[in-house]
């Protein structure tokens, strides 16, 4: 029997691969396939492509909505810019009229009051 030396045995590399796996998920295929699917729901009961369409837009969502964050970004903070600014108008706009309102009423009290505060002498006979 051959003795074996330890220093002399080779354990064999690990293997590594060089290539990544290529990934064919892309939207043009999951498009494609989507609409032979669709199709074939068309043709064998219309009510379904609703239920469909759910799907697709809930398969599409996760890639879809970051990048469309990216793009309505400056269009949705110009909407809040301009919500933001109408807030504070109306705010002044209600202050200034309820002010006016209250002024107004001030007013009528005070030309009311003499009125009502003038005794009502009794005529005597």
């Amino acid at each position: 029997m051959a003795k074996l030396n330890p220093s002399t045995t080779q354990t064999p590399a690990p293997v590594t691969s060089q290539a990544a796996p290529v990934e064919e998920d892309t939207m043009g295929s999951k498009l494609a396939t989507v609409a032979l699917v669709g199709v074939a729901v068309a043709l064998i009961e219309i009510e379904l492509i609703p239920g469909m369409l759910i799907g697709v837009a809930a398969m599409m969502a996760p890639k879809l909505l970051p990048r469309l964050g990216n793009v309505f970004r400056p269009m949705i903070k110009g909407a809040v810019k301009a919500s933001y600014a109408l807030a504070e108008r109306t705010k002044v706009t209600m202050a200034e009229a309820s002010e006016n309102f209250q002024d107004i009423t001030a007013e009528v009290r005070a030309e009311q009051e003499p009125a009502h505060a003038a005794p009502v002498r009794a005529k005597s006979a």
